[in-house]
């Protein structure tokens, strides 16, 4: 881990912090308190960043980049999600016993905000306010993540590679290319696929896979309309 060099202006990083789910809605001196002793850190590939039952000395911001969380179960590594820009690594663990849940890995580089846990408390505490705030906020968040969770074990194996296509895709309609932001069998222990069936998921959506991870949708209409049909027959 290293301090990055080229850290962007303080104004940058408040910007970013304000569309962060657990600070969205604060005012920027509010944000500037809580954040006091922050630093941005660069991570480099395939760093590990901590594992589970370490101590939350720091809580982090991803900034850019992708960090890859998971656990292990009886000696095998499951992923549970890849955090992207704007995930914040730590928070549950850090209101909770205090030491992080799961594992962290950087996929191919990423800056992080690290933010000290124990400060970030301590100011915490002395604003009720931001507290029932930010319990309002996570609150919001857990009930978005069971509805995503139920709706994942509604779909098929075709259906959440095609709806995590669709997160890629930059245009709204017709033929478009998109790339994978990270290795396609990460994808698929992501989706919780096995890596043959992503392979025979991309087929079933007549979707092209290309060289580079890059794969070419023919219709993003008929691809959206196959991911919200309720059945398949």
């Amino acid at each position: 881990m290293s301090k990055d060099a080229n850290m962007p202006a303080p104004k940058e990083v408040l910007l970013q912090l304000q569309f962060t789910p657990l600070f969205a809605g604060l005012q920027e001196n509010d944000i500037r308190n809580l954040i006091e002793g922050a630093r941005l850190v660069g991570f480099g590939h395939e760093q590990q960043m901590y594992q589970a039952g370490d101590p939350v000395v720091d809580f982090y911001v991803v900034m850019d980049g992708h960090v890859e969380l998971s656990i292990d179960n009886d000696g095998r590594r499951s992923v549970v999600e890849v955090a992207r820009r704007g995930t914040v690594l730590g928070d549950a663990a850090m209101f909770g016993d205090g030491r992080f849940l799961m594992n962290a890995r950087v996929l191919n580089t990423a800056q992080l905000l690290a933010i000290p846990a124990s400060s970030f408390l301590d100011k915490l505490a002395q604003r009720k306010d931001i507290v029932f705030h930010m319990l309002s906020t996570m609150s919001f968040r857990l009930r978005m993540l069971v509805r995503q969770i139920a709706e994942l074990k509604l779909k098929t194996t075709a259906q959440r590679l095609g709806s995590f296509l669709l997160s890629l895709a930059e245009a709204e309609e017709g033929k478009v290319q998109v790339r994978f932001p990270y290795d396609k069998k990460l994808v698929a222990d992501e989706l919780g696929m096995k890596p043959e069936s992503l392979s025979r998921a991309l087929a079933k959506l007549g979707v092209e896979s290309k060289a580079d991870n890059v794969v070419v949708i023919a219709d993003l209409d008929a691809l959206r309309d196959f991911c919200v049909e309720d059945d398949l027959g």
